[in-house]
């Protein structure tokens, strides 16, 4: 590694200390805060202290809740820096300092798309087990069962993930919070998710105007696995483009392992010489927007 390669090594090192100390702040505060909601017995009035509390403790924390994956902010912290030290090893032994840099915010992007990729999937998971957790609400309430009931059975019932938003909820009810409050908070945490946010106004709405609630879970329950039919055969005309879109993302790739493996100057002179570097960034910038491009045309517009 060449005197050019220290400066860049040197700002990765301050970059990722920076953001690791960023991190940690915000993960002591925000578990601050959740102490003291849990002190407050998450009483407070909507628009009171329990709100700020709230509001101080979304974001980076609320992240980490809704993907499922069970990490602490410290844990992610730990992660992002075994991430950095990782790509600037990587850099350091292809001897660039460029590449040291680009390797190692690419390891933290990698990993912030591992936490999104794996919030997604959750909350689509818990949309699709909502409309079962639904139609075992309705048979309770028909038979006999309070809505508090029928979400604690549906909460025995339902699967994971949903089953722990529903206990949740039934917990909440438990401790004093009114039930139109708990399902609004159930809400919050699962958004995205447009069953549960119609079942939430739906009860709000019915206890302040009165109504069947069983035949609107019916309805939701039936309009939920209409729109799952839809969204599956949208994913089944549109199966061609997403593959096609994947083998062009995964194509310059490959065709660099190929380069280097047919001749090893090839990666010497991309990755070593100024020139190399300098086409190599454009190329790595115009690889990454048209994925995004890529990805837009093919995403159904629902």
């Amino acid at each position: 590694m060449g005197p050019g390669a220290v400066a860049p090594l040197a700002f990765v090192a301050v970059l990722a200390l920076g953001a690791a100390a960023m991190l940690v702040w915000y993960g002591r505060r925000a578990t601050a805060a959740a102490a003291l909601r849990r002190r407050l017995g998450q009483l407070a009035a909507p628009g009171g202290r329990d709100a700020l509390v709230r509001d101080e403790a979304s974001g980076l924390l609320r992240l980490l809740a809704e993907s499922g994956l069970a990490w602490t902010p410290g844990q992610l912290v730990a992660r992002a820096a075994v991430a950095v030290a990782l790509g600037a090893l990587a850099g350091a032994a292809l001897g660039s300092g460029t590449m040291a840099v680009v390797l190692a915010l690419g390891g933290c992007v990698a990993l912030w798309a591992i936490v999104r990729r794996a919030r997604a999937r959750r909350l689509a998971l818990c949309d699709e087990q909502l409309p079962q957790a639904l139609e075992i609400m309705a048979l309770a309430m028909r038979a006999g069962h309070a809505l508090p009931g029928a979400l604690q059975l549906a909460a025995q019932e339902a699967p994971a993930p949903l089953c722990h938003e529903l206990q949740r909820a039934h917990d909440e009810h438990q401790l004093g919070r009114p039930i139109h409050e708990v399902l609004a908070r159930m809400g919050e945490r699962l958004p995205g998710c447009e069953a549960v946010g119609t079942f939430v106004v739906a009860v709000a709405v019915l206890q302040e105007t009165g109504g069947n609630l069983i035949s609107v879970i019916d309805r939701i329950v039936d309009n939920a696995r209409s729109r799952a039919g839809y969204q599956a055969r949208l994913r089944a005309l549109t199966a061609e483009g997403r593959q096609s879109a994947r083998l062009l993302a995964l194509l310059p790739g490959a065709f660099f392992v190929l380069a280097m493996a047919s001749d090893p100057s090839y990666a010497g002179t991309l990755l070593g010489d100024p020139g190399g570097q300098m086409i190599g960034l454009v190329a790595v910038g115009m690889w990454v927007m048209g994925m995004l491009w890529t990805r837009r045309l093919v995403r159904p517009l629902t």
